[in-house]
């Protein structure tokens, strides 16, 4: 009979430990579907930010063509009116040509002069004369009314081609809109996910903290297993355990999983790696590897006047903020007053 209440015992244990690790892989699973699913969203932001910048290229070329293809017009309109004006100039001399050879007997007077005058050749020239007068006259306004009808051609032209490129810039300001539309809600969602993960990590927590206390096992916070190669990790590494403490009070002096004040918590985290950081935010602006804003990766430090916290990538950051609050997620400038001073690597 004892003997098959111990073995009993021991199954109630297996199933008790499977249970507990059951519940922590469901819960790791949770979180590594999230990461997932915001890795996805954060890639398609990055694709529609560089469908976006192609096509601002393209509103730019389209809007320097209409100012061109204005310019062309304006200048063509120009040239008609010129040519509308000589027009009218060479229309009203002929009349006034013809007007006045006739109001001086054209046809007699020269007759007259043939009639009357010893020489001949001068009264047949003044005949010739008069012909290609009026001869000019018409081919000046035949020649001017070409030309105006090829500007007219060429005017509608440029009209056509203006109000086709005035459609494109219309269709590309719309396509523009839908875009930024887009990525809105993709970093909306990206912000979501990173609420859900830091939700998801500070339940599992919360359920492995009740599995241990009904187990009759001291509770700590989740910590993650040391490498075998101590002073080696990525930086997705560190902010992947930064992000376990979320929630975490805040402790003035505080290095611990009891509470972090904002030092304490960024030298922890690089502790649990092996990784030697100064306990200061003072003295952790100025170890490390120095790196700028634009080649900054997750798990550098971020230093402010005072305070320092660890880089997650996409504009965040998790700190341990003040007294009375806790561990929290927040942007980079997480207010008016966040001056980034310095960032440093120290994996």
């Amino acid at each position: 009979m004892l003997r098959k209440l111990r073995i009993f015992n021991k199954v109630i244990a297996l199933v008790l430990i499977f249970g507990l690790c059951t519940g922590e892989f469901v819960y790791a699973d949770d979180v590594s579907k999230l990461k997932d699913e915001k890795k996805k969203t954060e890639n398609e932001v990055k694709e529609l930010q560089d469908e976006l910048a192609d096509l601002l290229i393209e509103i730019d070329e389209t809007e320097n063509a209409l100012i061109a293809k204005g310019e062309e017009i304006m200048a063509n309109q120009a040239n008609l009116e010129t040519m509308e004006e000589l027009k009218a100039k060479q229309y009203e001399q002929m009349k006034l040509r013809i007007k006045y050879m006739y109001e001086n007997g054209k046809d007699s007077g020269i007759l007259l002069q043939i009639l009357t005058t010893d020489d001949i050749s001068g009264a047949l020239n003044k005949v010739e004369y008069a012909e290609k007068i009026t001869e000019y006259d018409r081919s000046q306004l035949e020649a001017y009314a070409d030309n105006i009808m090829a500007i007219e051609q060429i005017i509608n032209q440029l009209e056509v081609e203006k109000t086709e490129l005035e459609t494109l810039q219309t269709q590309y300001h719309d396509k523009q809109n839908e875009i930024n539309e887009l990525i809105a809600q993709k970093e909306k969602s990206v912000k979501d996910l990173d609420t859900k993960i830091a939700a998801a990590v500070k339940k599992a927590a919360a359920e492995e903290a009740k599995k241990k206390q009904q187990s009759n096992t001291p509770v700590t916070p989740t910590t993650p297993t040391t490498p075998s190669n101590p002073g080696s990790a990525t930086g997705d590494q560190i902010a992947s355990t930064a992000l376990q403490f979320v929630g975490t009070p805040y402790r003035s002096g505080g290095a611990s999983p009891g509470g972090f004040d904002c030092s304490g918590f960024t030298s922890y985290v690089h502790s649990l790696y092996g990784i030697s950081v100064p306990r200061s935010s003072g003295s952790q602006a100025y170890g490390g590897v120095a790196v700028s804003e634009a080649n900054m990766q997750p798990g550098d430090i971020v230093c402010y006047p005072g305070h320092v916290a660890i880089y997650i990538g996409n504009g965040q950051i998790v700190h341990a903020t003040v007294p009375g609050s806790t561990v929290k997620i927040a942007k980079l400038r997480y207010d008016s007053t966040a001056r980034i001073i310095a960032i440093r690597r120290y994996y």
